[in-house]
């Protein structure tokens, strides 16, 4: 009894229950989460797919024992990020299954939990930058004396570095990105907060895209749309990187800039 007149005391000096969220609002609301959820089953999925063949055969690259060694470290090293990455990935997924979202109380966790979520998950790509560095200097066996050898690892590493700025720039955004500022735009209107200004942007191929297959397929047709572009870009990149890399080696060759032997011989070593 002393516990229930206290909780009157105090409901009577804040002035006010906490207010409830309209049924439309909440519906406004679950609209980008449900979105979040499938682009995190999706993304889920392709990591399986595809981490097995980023792995495969990738400590016992080299015949020297002590690269051997550190390959098997970097590759630990990665599965641990991996690992840590779900775990809060995993909590964020049973965060937005949660069906209530009554009260300011849940709207501020959820958007404090969306916020940090985004950080941490540009972070995860950001900690690849450093592992790209000692890969690439795995991958010429921590050599640079040899002919083409410095090279061959800033080539390396140019390439991890462009496919992580146009992940944290494109893939983060239309995945979650946009999603996570429609749940927060929403959350400050509920709560008077004057919102930040969006800019407007055109529609994209990916947008178009995503409202064609989902106008077809439903909710499914945004699993396609995604797949259908990992898929597309992965391949775009590695053809338009090795593209850059014969026009380069070709224009080098006809300025005697480049030794094609000496090269053959560099790559040659690293297979």
């Amino acid at each position: 009894m002393e516990l229930e007149h206290f909780k009157e005391l105090w409901n009577r000096d804040i002035g006010q229950e906490p207010p409830e969220i309209s049924l439309e609002k909440q519906r406004e609301i679950h609209s980008p989460l449900h979105m979040l959820k499938i682009n995190m089953e999706t993304e889920f999925w392709l990591m399986v797919v595809t981490l097995p063949t980023l792995l495969l055969n990738f400590p016992l690259a080299s015949a020297d024992s002590n690269i051997k060694t550190i390959s098997v470290f970097v590759t630990l090293l990665t599965l641990a990020f991996i690992i840590y990455f779900y775990s809060r990935f995993l909590t964020l997924y049973k965060l937005l299954c949660q069906k209530s979202i009554n009260t300011n109380y849940d709207l501020f966790n959820l958007k404090t939990q969306l916020l940090i979520s985004k950080e941490i998950y540009i972070s995860y790509y950001i900690s690849y930058i450093p592992l790209a560095f000692l890969l690439s200097l795995i991958k010429i066996n921590f050599h640079f004396d040899m002919e083409y050898n410095l090279a061959i690892f800033g080539i390396s590493f140019l390439i991890t570095l462009l496919l992580v700025c146009f992940i944290i720039k494109y893939w983060i955004y239309y995945m979650y990105g946009r999603y996570i500022d429609d749940v927060v735009a929403l959350v400050d209107e509920l709560n008077g907060l004057e919102a930040v200004s969006k800019t407007v942007k055109n529609r994209t191929w990916f947008v178009r895209s995503q409202k064609f297959f989902m106008n077809i397929f439903g909710v499914k047709g945004n699993i396609i749309n995604t797949v259908v572009w990992f898929v597309s870009v992965y391949i775009f990149i590695i053809l338009f990187l090795t593209l850059v890399l014969l026009i380069f080696i070709i224009i080098g060759a006809k300025l005697n800039f480049i030794d094609l032997s000496l090269l053959q011989k560099a790559l040659n070593r690293l297979n």
